[in-house]
């Protein structure tokens, strides 16, 4: 399944890295970027390995403020 997930306004491209990251090694998921000046994550995951709900709890975990 392939979703974007709209965040806050990120200050910096090592941000968007750190996002990027860290949902790459999440289980389950098979692609993920993240597009810095438009503040989104395009992700593509298999829905029976992790949710959308549990992607968004990644990021906001680094700190970050999910928007939808």
């Amino acid at each position: 399944m392939k979703k974007t997930i709209q965040m806050e306004e990120l200050v910096c491209p090592m941000c968007a890295q750190k996002i990027e990251t860290a949902l790459q090694k999440v289980d389950g998921v098979t692609s993920a970027s993240v597009l810095y000046n438009a503040s989104k994550a395009k992700v593509d995951f298999d829905e029976e390995k992790t949710s959308l709900d549990e992607l968004k709890n990644v990021i906001t975990g680094l700190g970050y403020v999910v928007i939808k």
